[in-house]
């Protein structure tokens, strides 16, 4: 679920507390390790490894891809309209916004300065490509870059 953090806080529900039940349920011997598990405030794919070793190697993995520039993370989505250029790049900026008890993101047009220097907004960049198109429909792959 989008809110279920990784590691969470002491006393807090995590993934983390989650796993021993998690293989129990599963008749797996070894303990289970979170290898990559999406943000917490977003859901996705969760990866786990019942070998500390290996665990341990695809982390490495996907750190050295990231600072290699190399993003192995890539995503599907239909759009209603078709971007006008086959292949491109979106940047945004984003906040954390409160409505009522859920907090979501939201785009912010033209942050200040001190928004960003104080981390309020961040910047974001992902690639994209249209693999088709029809009935005024695309889809596309998107490559989040940060």
């Amino acid at each position: 679920p989008p809110t279920l953090r990784s590691p969470g806080r002491p006393g807090e529900l995590s993934l983390v507390v989650l796993l021993p039940a998690l293989r129990r349920r599963l008749g797996l011997l070894a303990e289970l390790h979170v290898v990559k598990a999406p943000a917490r405030e977003c859901s996705g794919l969760v990866l786990l490894s019942s070998c500390y070793r290996t665990t341990e190697q695809l982390q490495q993995f996907f750190a050295d891809a990231r600072r290699r520039g190399q993003y192995p993370a890539t995503y599907h989505a239909v759009t209603v309209g078709v971007p006008a250029e086959a292949e491109g790049e979106i940047r945004a900026r984003l906040r954390w916004q409160q409505h009522g008890d859920t907090t979501v993101v939201v785009p912010v047009p033209a942050p200040g300065r001190r928004s960003l220097a104080r981390k309020e907004v961040k910047s974001t960049l992902t690639r994209y490509r249209v693999l088709g198109a029809a009935g005024g429909c695309a889809l596309l792959q998107l490559q989040p870059r940060t």
